[in-house]
């Protein structure tokens, strides 16, 4: 099937300035995207003023419907992207294009096939195709931009489409609107990507990239070398190597980091799988998982935590009163637990070669500090106060432990 090429309208723009959503927690979503579209209305003001070249703009967009259960495919590669949600039941894409003369009488149609961007509905299937030009095309009147990537240079054509040249400065900015109930499956290399404003199901694959995401319900992400903020998440899996996941409010959702640093504000249940992360969590209500080298902190630990693994630290700042269990099994670690203003639970350590820091008695117990031996004498058990509703069971072996 031929790709699907449906023109609305052309208008004329000076600058086009791409709208913003404000989130809850203050993160504006988009907000990169509109800078780099002044810049680079600047930049082409600049260019005018200074050798006198006239170049025209022109926006240029088309619309697709869909139907509620059409899937919604996007592949894109080296082109910055602004996707927004609406409650209208079709797709539009929109973009500016940059031309040596006043007036432009190509069609939207044409223009995008000259772009790299491409639709094609299929069945219960939209496919989106943004392809940036080749690179190693781009030339500056006879001179090699083979060193500057793709987001970085805007393409200017004659009036009838043909390309000229590129310049070095911020690339336009693809603004792709998609109903706010249609499945999004994204997968993009090397380009930022924007999502604001909520959105149902999003499976996304992102490499060497950026990802900034507003509110989703159900999400199955995959990241390597790439930078992920997303202000709310319901539900979902995320596989993620080497890179920087922020994630403002978490539901129920599992984790599977790598050599990454992961920043959360609030998680109400998190099971994840960690390999040398270093995670920095506000607040958590239930935390589950594997942690293998690297360091946890938890500022705000509210109901229960199990852990267990290698040489992973663990740092607690603050623990609600009515938490429920502590579980713990780890080696050659560092261990920081809050328990002195907990009046009551059942305490159960078995680790060979540790020290024991407290400031509460276990039984008789009444010292400071415990050191275990080997295994005839690695175990510290019993009762604080009337031992409660909160159990703490620890093993952990050639560690430190501050329950201070």
């Amino acid at each position: 099937m031929k790709y699907q090429k449906l023109v609305v309208g052309i208008a004329v723009a000076g600058v086009l300035t791409a709208a913003t959503a404000q989130t809850q927690s203050g993160r504006s979503i988009g907000r990169g995207y509109s800078k780099k579209l002044l810049e680079q209305e600047k930049h082409f003001d600049q260019l005018k003023k200074s050798n006198g070249e006239n170049y025209g703009n022109k926006e240029i967009s088309v619309e697709i419907a869909i139907g509620k259960m059409v899937d919604i495919n996007l592949d894109n590669n080296n082109r910055s992207l602004e996707i927004k949600t609406w409650d209208e039941q079709k797709v539009k894409i929109s973009t500016i294009v940059y031309f040596d003369g006043a007036m432009s009488k190509l069609s939207s149609e044409s223009w995008f096939d000259k772009l790299n961007i491409k639709t094609k509905l299929l069945g219960n299937s939209l496919r989106i195709k943004t392809d940036a030009l080749n690179t190693a095309n781009y030339n500056n009147g006879g001179s090699s931009m083979s060193n500057i990537s793709s987001q970085d240079v805007v393409e200017v054509y004659s009036v009838d489409g043909q390309y000229i040249k590129s310049e070095p400065a911020k690339r336009k900015v693809v603004t792709i609107y998609i109903p706010k109930e249609n499945k999004l499956n994204l997968e993009s290399k090397y380009a930022d990507i924007a999502i604001s404003d909520y959105l149902k199901k999003l499976t996304a694959d992102i490499t060497n990239g950026s990802l900034e995401l507003d509110n989703v319900n159900t999400l199955m992400l995959r990241s390597k070398y790439s930078n992920v903020a997303i202000n709310e998440v319901q539900n979902g899996e995320i596989d993620f190597i080497n890179g920087k996941l922020s994630i403002g409010t978490l539901g129920e959702v599992e984790l599977d980091t790598k050599y990454s640093s992961i920043e959360i504000t609030t998680a109400k249940k998190m099971v994840f799988r960690s390999t040398n992360d270093e995670y920095d969590i506000e607040e958590v209500n239930n935390l589950e998982g594997t942690k293998n080298y690297g360091s946890f902190r938890i500022n705000k630990l509210q109901e229960s935590l199990q852990i267990d693994g290698t040489n992973a630290d663990i740092r607690v700042k603050s623990i609600n009163n009515e938490l429920k269990s502590i579980w713990i099994d780890n080696k050659y670690a560092d261990i920081r637990l809050p328990l002195k203003n907990i009046k009551n639970f059942l305490f159960n350590y078995d680790g060979t070669y540790s020290t024991i820091y407290k400031a509460f008695a276990i039984g008789d117990n009444n010292e400071s500090r415990i050191s275990t031996g080997d295994n005839s004498n690695a175990k510290v058990n019993g009762i604080v106060g009337n031992g409660g509703g909160l159990n703490v069971n620890i093993k952990c072996q050639n560690c430190t432990l501050d329950l201070k």
